[in-house]
């Protein structure tokens, strides 16, 4: 099985079959001094419909992320090498949410669960994804050689917590917010997967990572992976929670070898290269 299934489940019968595979081709950020690789996420600036007051307490009290800045519409805090913003917007849509991951140490997969469980339930684990070794809630994503564990913020943003274990980024200890690496995944949701992807990928000298297809193509490393997905799927199909993303405003700064900015005509997407 790969990746695409497993976050995401179509309900346009075309794109049914593209989508059992795609979770299994995303791999994480490591300290700096580990990094390899040449794409990194350092920040991300997303929107939501929510109330403010309810996504600063969970991620700066509960998940215990220290609050850089904060202003009437905006706040912003710190996710290991990634900073995260979240600006109010007035419109009520509910499709106004994200799916972004965090790689953690490779090792530390089940203290993150125990971790999580502490202050939320996880998304249940589709039978596909299902490892026997390991207890519910955890995600076996075989091909990408990860595991991984999900779950909702309060802006029903789609939030993942990913063991990359062809990362060399192994830590001793229990479990803390201190092992969020960095932000290694932002999806971007559109209609024209291909032209999305072939822009990103040659405005930034980047690469597919792994299997994709013109449903689902992620572009970068194990470090950073930017996801192209076809607009119209549902995502978390197999739970009482499942919900449809719309394409909605996305700025993420990386670091790459080429490119300066990108910005599609038609999208409200902007990835901007910090040197």
């Amino acid at each position: 099985m790969r990746r695409r299934e497993f976050i995401l489940n179509t309900t346009i019968t075309t794109l049914g079959a593209s989508f059992l595979g795609a979770h299994d081709l995303l791999a994480g950020c490591a300290p700096a001094s580990m990094i390899k690789g040449k794409t990194r996420i350092l920040q991300l600036d997303l929107v939501t419909s929510s109330p403010l007051k309810e996504l600063k307490e969970f991620y700066t009290s509960l998940l215990e992320f220290p609050l850089l800045s904060e202003q009437n519409d905006r706040f912003t805090f710190q996710a290991g090498e990634t900073t995260i913003s979240f600006t109010q917007v007035d419109e009520a849509a509910p499709t106004v949410f994200y799916h972004f991951a965090f790689n953690i140490p490779e090792n530390k997969i089940l203290k993150a669960r125990e971790w999580q469980l502490k202050r939320t339930t996880l998304s249940a684990t589709p039978p596909q994804l299902v490892d026997e070794k390991y207890p519910a809630g955890i995600r076996h994503f075989s091909h990408w050689n990860a595991h991984s564990v999900f779950f909702w913020d309060p802006a029903n943003n789609l939030v993942e917590y990913i063991a990359r274990h062809d990362l060399d980024n192994s830590s001793e200890g229990d479990f803390s917010n201190k092992d969020i690496i960095c932000a290694s995944e932002i999806a971007f949701i559109a209609d024209e997967t291909k032209r999305i992807s072939d822009e990103i990928m040659s405005s930034f000298d980047l690469s597919q990572y792994r299997q994709g297809d013109e449903n689902f193509k992620a572009i970068g490393d194990e470090n950073g992976l930017l996801l192209v997905i076809k607009k119209g799927v549902t995502w978390e199909r197999h739970t009482d929670a499942a919900k449809s993303p719309g394409s909605n405003k996305t700025i993420v700064t990386i670091n790459a070898n080429k490119g300066t900015s990108w910005k599609p005509g038609n999208y409200p997407f902007e990835i901007i290269v910090k040197k």
